[in-house]
């Protein structure tokens, strides 16, 4: 128990920024186009967790490491733009929770790229979360499909890779703002033609009026959620390294869904609807069930032998 004490504790604080920056996130929604805050929500961590390093300790990555920067890379843009995209469109509590499903597709994703075993419920948890879905889209008139909620669970599955790929790419010997760093600054390289196509001329120039006047505090804003960010991959990254298996911290990722609805009711005045609320509930159980599930199980089955 001692020896988890201190990888708890830094994805505890993980969890936390990474609800402070969705937060931030939420905020700076109101100011930004999506591809612009995506690009800042990459290049801003990657400056500052660069900037550290280079101040620090610098090492430069050898070609092996590029390769696995690359893939997380891939992952991370892909990621963070559907959750910008749900985030603008959802509340913050649905946006995150669709975010937070990662854990779910985990296992699926261990299987096809590692060849784990896959446990049994795995699947009762996917339905599960796939009636949230539904539950979510259910109004008086029936069905109406939210396709941001889509979007959201894209980025859950996005999450799901990224998570793969940092504990793979955390037992890298590079020091590890290196490591973040630089996928960091690859995913920005990634979204810059994204941003480039889908941003108009008028949206550059109002985002740089919102940068410059500092009556609105959004350049404070701003630093907030890089620090937030680099914050939060240094934290997980640095508890990652101090366990076996990424399974050991998996009930502590939850605590973000603590954080987030706490934000909800202080920041935000918005109302949801029953169904609205009871899906986002069963999508954050079948998460929940799918960590826990197992390990009660197993609990289950030993005190039935001791019997």
């Amino acid at each position: 128990m001692a020896a988890l004490l201190r990888p708890s504790m830094f994805m505890l604080l993980s969890t936390f920024t990474l609800a402070l920056n969705s937060l931030f996130s939420k905020l700076l929604t109101e100011y930004f186009s999506d591809a612009i805050l995506v690009m800042l929500r990459l290049l801003l961590p990657a400056l500052v967790m660069l900037f550290i390093a280079a101040c620090s300790r610098w090492v430069m990555p050898n070609q092996a490491a590029w390769g696995a920067f690359i893939l997380r890379a891939i992952f991370i843009a892909s990621c963070q733009g559907c959750f910008m995209l749900a985030l603008s469109r959802l509340t913050l509590i649905e946006a995150v929770v669709l975010f937070s499903t990662g854990p779910l597709f985990i296992p699926l994703l261990e299987r096809y790229f590692y060849k784990t075993k896959i446990s049994r419920i795995v699947l009762p948890t996917l339905i599960l979360m796939g009636i949230g879905v539904v539950m979510q889209n259910l109004t008086v008139q029936g069905i109406t499909w939210r396709w941001e909620l889509l979007i959201g669970l894209a980025a859950g599955f996005f999450n799901g890779c990224s998570q793969v790929a940092l504990f793979r790419a955390s037992k890298i010997n590079l020091p590890i703002l290196v490591i973040n760093g630089c996928c960091f600054a690859i995913a920005a390289l990634f979204v810059l033609p994204v941003m480039v196509i889908f941003t108009s001329q008028v949206e550059y120039q109002q985002s740089i009026i919102m940068i410059v006047n500092f009556e609105q505090g959004i350049l404070l804003l701003l630093l907030f959620l890089g620090l937030s960010t680099a914050a939060t991959q240094f934290f997980r990254s640095k508890a990652y390294r101090l366990v076996d298996s990424n399974s050991q911290l998996a009930p502590l990722i939850y605590t973000n869904l603590i954080f987030a609805v706490l934000f909800q009711f202080l920041f935000f005045s918005t109302v949801m609807s029953l169904m609205q609320i009871l899906g986002t509930s069963l999508i954050a159980f079948a998460t929940l069930l799918n960590t826990f599930g197992s390990y009660y199980y197993q609990w289950f089955k030993a005190q039935q032998q001791i019997v």
